[in-house]
């Protein structure tokens, strides 16, 4: 479970601020839909309970009528049973009676019995059977008991000995039956001397009943433990409902014919009868169900409103953040340019248009302080360039002139105007600066110029060796950089020998490098004491510095990665290496 928590909240602090907002929101509106729901139930739980208290107290009222005109048919019947003129013409019936007086004796017999019948509206009929089986009746003779009624009926009075019995009638919903034993109380003997049955009409009762108005108005029906006896409005409608009370009182919500209903219950101590109230539930709460569903569909709408009207809102917060952190994306990447471009369609003077506004006008002052700092750098480069340009020149223009004015002393020869041919072309490349970068075919004309003067001094001494394809003759290089390269050879390889030294100039590429390679036989330099000289400790001699410089403008010109690479041959020379950027453009 932790790490289910983990792995979400992890989502959710990694999420976009938008998506942030959405959430939170949407859980708050969640969760107040949750606590309205749990007090919409809750509401309907108290109401239902209000339901079920003012429906157990019509069901009771109503059962206490009921039960109340039912005792009045249980008075009457004691009435009848102990009545003396009935007890006089029972006991003599049991006797030999003539036709004549047995006719007289069922008319007064009967006279009786209508007389009773009359007594309460809720008597439908009497039947009164003497100790012979002979029946006597008064009242409505509509739906007749059968024998096998009769004879049930007539069992059941004997059965409870001269108590009151009410049989519920199988097939006649409401028909009610008071069956009792008469017995004679003359001398006390309670000998056996006829069987008294009332029928009652229980819809009568029932519709003569104090009936509730509105949405309490139902169905009820009586039962006698698991047997429906009676409803009010026709069995039909109770006969897909298995009537059994678990408590002697209680209620809920069931489904009868295909229908929710909202059933109520309670069993009397009268017979055991149990007392139901069937109120269609859609009748029952249709204004609740009504009020629920509105308030589901309001908070629904609300819950939709605020969600757009949020979103909308979030959209204003997040989208200029979002394409703040775009333009910090790309300025981290040295765009500084796209800051000119983020102009969304309108700044607010809230906490986030106070961010945007600063933030461009820090991208703007950094990016004008680059560019500013960047024109003094190409400044400074240019000028130590050109500085670095001209510290060559003095040396070379004095060793130039010492060997013409050598060679003009000793020899006297026509070769003293190549040399100076030379040494005027070698000065116009020189002191030209209008081109800082040429080709290395420019830069071996220089060569050529200079070497054409070193021939001349040293004559059969010098070997010269050039190495150098054609294809390289495009490629872009620093101004004189080979030259003083030839001259430190010339300085401390062919000066200082009497033999005859070897100077070989050869090119190679190394994938997007180019190498130009400058090696004599000389005694070498030692790479320790060039070390000393770069670092400023040993104060250099005679073209050392020319090294330095020839490293240090390539560097400017390339990068750091670029420059001279110097290598000592154990005795047989030295080799300097000049590294490029392979580029003819």
């Amino acid at each position: 479970m932790k790490k289910i928590w983990l792995y979400f909240t992890n989502i959710y602090n990694n999420a976009k601020l938008n998506v942030k907002l959405f959430i939170t929101m949407s859980l708050i509106m969640v969760t107040a839909l949750v606590f309205v729901l749990g007090g919409i139930r809750y509401a309907f739980s108290l109401y239902d309970e209000q339901i079920y208290a003012k429906s157990s107290q019509v069901l009771m009222m109503s059962s206490n009528s009921i039960e109340e005109k039912l005792k009045q048919v249980e008075e009457v019947s004691y009435e009848i049973a102990v009545d003396p003129n009935i007890q006089r013409i029972l006991i003599e019936l049991q006797g030999n009676v003539e036709k004549y007086d047995f006719y007289r004796l069922e008319q007064e017999i009967e006279d009786l019995l209508v007389k009773y019948a009359g007594s309460e509206k809720y008597i439908q009929s009497i039947y009164l059977f003497d100790s012979q089986g002979r029946e006597f009746l008064a009242g409505s003779s509509s739906n007749p008991l059968n024998v096998t009624e009769k004879e049930l009926a007539l069992s059941q009075a004997v059965k409870y000995k001269g108590e009151n019995h009410w049989m519920e009638r199988d097939g006649y919903n409401g028909n009610l039956t008071s069956v009792r034993l008469i017995r004679s109380y003359e001398n006390l003997n309670f000998d056996n001397v006829g069987k008294l049955l009332i029928r009652v009409n229980l819809d009568t009762i029932v519709s003569d009943l104090p009936k509730p108005t509105g949405e309490l108005t139902g169905n009820i029906v009586i039962s006698d433990g698991n047997h429906v006896f009676y409803s009010e409005k026709g069995m039909d409608d109770v006969d897909t409902y298995h009537f059994v009370s678990e408590n002697d009182q209680g209620y809920g919500i069931e489904k009868i014919n295909g229908e929710r209903s909202f059933v109520n219950y309670f069993t009397t101590d009268f017979e055991g009868w149990t007392y139901w109230s069937i109120i269609p539930f859609n009748k029952l709460f249709s204004k609740i169900t009504a009020v629920k569903y509105s308030l589901v569909l309001v908070f629904v709408l609300m819950f939709i409103i605020l969600i757009s009207l949020s979103f909308n809102f979030f959209s204003r917060i997040t989208k200029p953040i979002l394409e703040l952190a775009g333009t910090m994306q790309k300025v981290q990447n040295g765009n500084f340019t796209i800051v000119n471009t983020l102009n969304p369609p309108k700044i607010y003077e809230d906490e986030v248009g106070v961010l945007y506004r600063n933030f461009k006008t820090m991208i703007q002052r950094i990016d004008e302080l680059i560019k500013e700092n960047y024109s003094k750098q190409l400044l400074i480069k240019e000028t130590e360039f050109k500085a670095l340009q001209s510290q060559i020149n003095p040396h070379f223009l004095y060793n130039t002139l010492e060997s013409i004015n050598w060679l003009a002393i000793i020899n006297k020869q026509k070769q003293i105007s190549r040399m100076v041919e030379a040494l005027g072309n070698l000065m116009r490349n020189s002191i030209n600066f209008k081109e800082d970068i040429i080709t290395v075919e420019e830069e071996l004309e220089i060569v050529t110029s200079y070497l054409t003067i070193q021939k001349y001094r040293f004559d059969d001494r010098l070997k010269f060796q050039l190495d150098i394809p054609s294809d390289f003759m495009k490629c872009r290089i620093p101004k004189l950089i080979l030259q003083p390269l030839l001259e430190n050879s010339f300085k401390h390889a062919v000066e200082t020998s009497i033999y005859t030294s070897v100077i070989k100039l050869q090119a190679y590429q190394e994938q997007d490098k180019l190498l130009i390679r400058v090696e004599d036989n000389g005694p070498g330099i030692d790479p320790l004491i060039l070390q000393k000289v770069k670092e400023g400790i040993v104060k250099p001699k005679g073209t050392g510095i020319g090294l330095n410089n020839i490293d240090n403008r390539i560097k400017l010109f390339t990068g750091e990665q670029y420059g001279l690479r110097i290598e000592n041959l154990l005795g047989k020379g030295t080799a300097i290496t000049v590294v490029l950027p392979f580029q003819t453009e």
